[in-house]
């Protein structure tokens, strides 16, 4: 806890130990930024614990199909040892054995499906992968669907508008509060309605104050979640940056927790 909050980082990457610092080295470079944490999940409890976290919403994209099972064991085991974890699983649109692969992330009692168009390179609206939505919105479960960036359109806004229009039963959580690097024109195309989410993870170091109060007035902060993107930020001064925001009590027991609590209880 801090400040007497009770707070959720709702956007965190873990990779196995062995894997860890090369697949962290691979972010910074893909972003040319650097990581404060080298992505492992003993790390992440260590440095969220001591900054005030107490529980974690833990993912890791597929990059290549053949990657699927083995990622969506990983995370079924890192929560199945540490209670404080709650896991998204990961699937990927070029899947020949996409039944399967969804069939194990539910096996594995994964409680959300990570998406990352950008790294996964595909764009979000493309008809390939809606086969993929189809399954997902039968079962209920949420996409954590990383948003934006400046460089390309793969996951602009108006492509995930496109598919909540295709499909009027998936539930997304946006993250980046719907584009990073493109968050104005998630602010212009993206509304809040009772199927999708936003979180704060890699837009607090970017945005003035007043830009991040303005976008959670739009969304609505009873429809955003606070993330980190461990291991990118630090936890403390991420902390430092959301509080500075100066919301209300209700807003911050909201956004830090019980929305996304609430949300995932939703299916359950």
């Amino acid at each position: 806890m801090k400040n007497g909050y009770h707070i959720i980082d709702a956007h965190a990457h873990i990779f196995p130990d062995k894997i860890a610092e090369k697949a962290t080295d691979g972010i910074s470079h893909f972003y040319d930024l650097p990581m404060q944490y080298h992505g492992r999940v003993s790390e992440m409890l260590e440095n969220g614990a001591a900054a005030g976290i107490d529980s974690f919403l833990i993912c890791s994209p597929a990059t290549t199909v053949s990657q699927v099972y083995s990622i969506n064991a990983f995370l079924a085991s890192c929560a199945a040892a540490y209670p404080m974890c709650t896991a998204f699983g990961t699937l990927h649109p070029r899947s020949e054995t996409m039944e399967e692969d969804f069939a194990q992330l539910q096996k594995l009692q994964l409680h959300g499906v990570k998406l990352h168009p950008d790294f996964q390179n595909f764009p979000i609206d493309d008809p390939a992968a809606y086969s993929m939505y189809d399954m997902i919105q039968s079962s209920g479960l949420p996409i954590l669907m990383h948003m934006g960036d400046s460089r390309s359109d793969l996951s602009h806004p108006y492509r995930l508008a496109m598919v909540l229009r295709q499909f009027p039963k998936l539930r997304i959580i946006a993250a980046h509060f719907g584009g990073w690097g493109r968050w104005k024109e998630a602010h212009e195309i993206l509304q809040p309605d009772g199927r999708i989410r936003f979180d704060t993870s890699s837009s607090l170091p970017f945005l003035p104050v007043e830009e991040i109060r303005k976008l959670i007035a739009h969304f609505g902060a009873e429809n955003c979640f606070f993330g980190v993107d461990y291991p990118m930020w630090d936890y403390g001064e991420e902390l430092e940056r959301f509080f500075a925001l100066e919301l209300s009590d209700a807003e911050n027991r909201m956004i830090l927790s019980e929305n996304l609590t609430n949300w995932l209880e939703e299916r359950a």
